[in-house]
């Protein structure tokens, strides 16, 4: 740990010598991120390069065009110096990718939890072709769930197996008292912040197929042409042909949001870490940089690897390519060490003195500082110019949004068929807040739905189901 770097954030966390700290904090924080961001750059870019060696041929050509334009920034504005106004102009482009990237990882996520329903149902009703079905006992079934769920002490794990479970259970319970469960649920966000309602909404609007991006059908018209093939199967009255033309069906999309999904996130990281050095080239290299020989070999790394993608045809990287990584071992840990302690003094800039950052006219180097943060965050896909909004919710604004949710599922309702509404209401109960109060509302919720499944096949296969998960 950077003993300089140590004291710095000390001092700012203290009030003291503002005047000198604030720019050489600014400064130190800029540096770190460009180095970090190339680190973590040529490791995403190498994985990205080893899968599109072997897997291109499986990406749209929408992800590949994608990575066709990132390859171009790297080569003209981060490989070599550029001017302001080229960086200026490679910052917004890398911004419409990464608003781009963001968009698909939407439908894609829409598409994933629309298509798990289907398979759902489908696994639900694979049983009615297996001829002669083995007998359930119910309440022997119901007394080893109830273990399972309960034989780990910590609430939070008794919690996720309990949703876990309600989420394969035959579900038996009325729409009404569904309806009931969803908006006690709802209520409990009363006095909360409004961001994380409707962080709730949108898992539960995407968990029941009620949640559109636009665009989705003519960016994957494949899937929407698969979506509307399962939609418009007499489940009740499946034939084991047609189950078996969806099973396929499904296997495929399934493969197919797998390996988009996949590529879309390595792009994501890909485009993040360039826009954060985008961000951070004109501030970084003013202070003394212990990581050089690092950011110097990723640099190199980074130039060969971009080369090599660049190639009309695809080339195998060299083992003395391989070699230079040995370069950066440790380099990601030990500069993840000071950059924590540099963000919480940016923290305090931001919060405390923002007001002398401003009159030092440093507010816009804090802005970009936090937006590189940002990228170089956890939070792959963090909206980077949403607004904070201290808004709490209260009983006016639940209503509102309530009363929406209500009507999307009534109309989500009213037109499918009943195995997808029970299958619609078996994915959102286990988004929700556990209902339970005690040991004897979870058993006698499980032993309900298992008793009041007439359905043998049904409760056959969800018997398997639930067995494999408590097996794990």
């Amino acid at each position: 740990m950077n003993k300089k770097i140590r004291n710095l954030s000390q001092e700012i966390r203290s009030g003291k010598q503002l005047q000198e700290n604030i720019p050489q904090l600014f400064t130190y924080t800029a540096d770190h991120y460009q180095t970090f961001a190339s680190v973590r750059l040529v490791l995403h870019y190498y994985a990205f390069y080893e899968s599109y060696l072997d897997e291109e041929n499986t990406w749209s050509e929408e992800a590949k065009a994608t990575i066709d334009r990132l390859n171009d920034i790297i080569k003209d504005h981060i490989l070599v110096s550029c001017s302001g106004v080229d960086r200026e102009k490679a910052i917004h482009a890398v911004d419409s990718i990464r608003k781009d990237i963001n968009k698909r990882m939407n439908m894609l996520a829409a598409y994933t939890d629309s298509f798990q329903i289907y398979e759902y149902v489908l696994n639900r009703l694979e049983y009615r072709f297996r001829g002669e079905l083995e007998s359930i006992e119910d309440e022997e079934l119901a007394k080893e769930i109830l273990r399972y769920i309960f034989a780990e002490e910590d609430n939070f794990v008794i919690n996720e197996r309990i949703r876990e479970i309600i989420g394969q259970l035959p579900v038996r319970i009325t729409r009404q008292k569904y309806f009931d469960l969803l908006l006690d649920s709802l209520n409990s966000y009363l006095g909360a912040d409004e961001s994380t309602l409707q962080t709730y909404l949108y898992m539960l609007r995407t968990s029941a197929m009620i949640y559109h991006e636009e665009g989705m059908e003519t960016c994957y018209p494949e899937l929407a042409k698969r979506m509307d093939l399962l939609s418009a199967v007499d489940y009740k009255n499946i034939t084991k042909d047609t189950y078996d033309k969806c099973v396929g069906t499904l296997r495929v999309t399934t493969l197919m949001l797998e390996t988009e999904t996949t590529v879309y996130l390595a792009l994501q990281e890909i485009a993040n870490e360039v826009y954060a050095m985008l961000l951070c080239a004109p501030y970084a290299g003013m202070v003394e940089n212990e990581y050089e020989v690092a950011a110097t070999t990723a640099m190199k790394i980074l130039g060969e690897i971009n080369h090599s993608f660049l190639l009309p045809a695809k080339t195998e990287l060299s083992d003395e390519f391989l070699d230079q990584f040995t370069e950066m071992e440790g380099v990601q840990e030990e500069l993840s060490y000071d950059l924590t302690l540099l963000e919480d003094a940016i923290y305090e800039v931001e919060h405390s003195y923002r007001d002398l950052a401003t009159s030092m006219m440093q507010d816009q180097l804090l802005q970009i500082l936090l937006r590189a943060g940002k990228l170089l965050s956890n939070s792959l896909f963090i909206d980077l110019d949403e607004e904070v909004k201290d808004i709490t919710v209260d009983e006016e604004l639940l209503e509102k949004e309530t009363k929406v949710l209500l009507k999307e599922l009534g109309e989500m309702f009213a037109n499918q068929d009943k195995i997808i509404t029970r299958a619609i209401i078996a994915n959102t109960l286990n988004k929700m807040p556990v209902f339970f109060k005690d040991h004897k509302e979870v058993m006698d919720y499980v032993l309900y739905s298992i008793e009041r499944c007439s359905d043998e096949a049904e409760k056959v296969a969800c018997a398997e189901i639930i067995n494999a998960i408590m097996s794990e």
